[in-house]
């Protein structure tokens, strides 16, 4: 009996140690947006400063997050294309700050009153296609994104509604791009997934 004990122990041993040296692969972040049950990875994402319309509202940054499968093509300094096939959410946030998004929970505004802390438009897609524009795409309707940053590395919690009443939950940690069109208006307005 004693025999058979010995690999036992040296199998739960060697399971130990191989679990206790997981290496930084092992505690990479999941980013993701679930729908309706089904969860999407995303895997990068960019925001587009346009600055403000009028003195009392807040300064529009709008936040698009996007799966592996699109091509994020620039010029000029500007988001010219985005081309692909995948999965992805872009908001219009208003924040107080004139170059960043603020640490803060930003809530849907049907009215629009584009104040800082708001959010106007929200549009989720899946199996969207930039070229064709078709896919599954649907308008937020209500809800929260929730961000907080250390430098240029966001943290962004989504906890909203789409137009068909159907939960979206997600979570996205990691670097955004910035493109401020400010101070140079962008030659042509787009939605990545409108």
């Amino acid at each position: 009996m004693k025999n058979l004990l010995k690999p036992f122990i040296a199998i739960l041993l060697l399971g130990l140690f191989v679990d206790g040296c997981k290496t930084d692969e092992d505690e990479t972040v999941k980013n993701y947006f679930k729908y309706d049950g089904t969860e999407f990875i995303l895997s990068k994402g960019f925001l587009e400063n346009y600055g403000k319309y009028s003195a009392d509202e807040g300064y529009n940054i709008d936040l698009s997050l996007l799966s592996s499968a699109f091509t994020i093509y620039e010029k000029d300094g500007e988001v010219d294309m985005v081309s692909g096939v995948g999965d992805a959410l872009y908001f219009e946030i208003f924040t107080s700050l004139p170059d960043k998004l603020d640490v803060r929970d930003y809530l849907y505004d049907g009215t629009e009153s584009f104040a800082a802390g708001t959010f106007d438009l929200g549009v989720i897609g899946m199996g969207f296609n930039m070229e064709t524009e078709t896919g599954s795409v649907f308008d937020i309707s209500g809800g929260k994104v929730s961000v907080t940053n250390n430098g240029s590395e966001y943290e962004i919690t989504i906890n909203c509604t789409a137009s068909n009443g159907k939960t979206i939950t997600g979570y996205y940690k990691g670097p955004l791009k910035y493109y401020n069109y400010d101070t140079k208006k962008k030659s042509v307005q787009r939605f990545p997934i409108r």
